[in-house]
């Protein structure tokens, strides 16, 4: 009779190195395209800092919001937006932890609704800005349908 390993039946044996490879290939593999996927995401170096981030006061930012305002950088659908047609609700502070800065955002409420253009439903209640070093950089328009 031809020897066939041990004399053990086959189910008995340790697994065959011809199983256990593909399937340590297969680990390895996933290992490594995790690594790779972690990679590619931006993710803070220092999730948590004990430096606390520079706040400033919100009565000093709504000020210079409204002299931004009034510079004529609040424009809606190409309407620009007067100090007269608004009235600051809130500044709104995001910490962004992977550049540790601050973004600022002044929401305002509008004392008079307005038409959204092409849209009969449609009303502009309200207005987000970002602030950066006294300018207005960014502005969303805060849209309610009629119901």
């Amino acid at each position: 009779m031809p020897c066939l390993g041990s004399g053990a039946p086959r189910s008995l044996r340790s697994p065959s190195w011809g199983v256990i490879k593909p399937v340590f290939a297969v680990l390895l593999l996933c290992a490594v395209a995790l690594d790779a996927v972690q990679a590619s995401m931006p993710t803070p170096g220092h999730p948590i800092s004990h430096v606390t981030p520079k706040i400033e006061d919100p009565d000093y930012l709504v000020q210079r919001y409204l002299e931004a305002v009034d510079r004529g950088e609040l424009v809606i659908f190409g309407q620009t937006l007067a100090r007269s047609m608004i009235i600051p609700a809130r500044v709104e502070y995001v910490y962004e932890l992977s550049s540790r800065t601050t973004r600022i955002r002044v929401y305002s409420n509008l004392k008079e609704p307005l038409p959204v253009p092409g849209q009969s439903d449609c009303r502009i209640l309200s207005v987000g800005a970002v602030m950066e070093d006294g300018h207005i950089t960014e502005i969303e328009s805060h849209i309610w349908m009629k119901q």
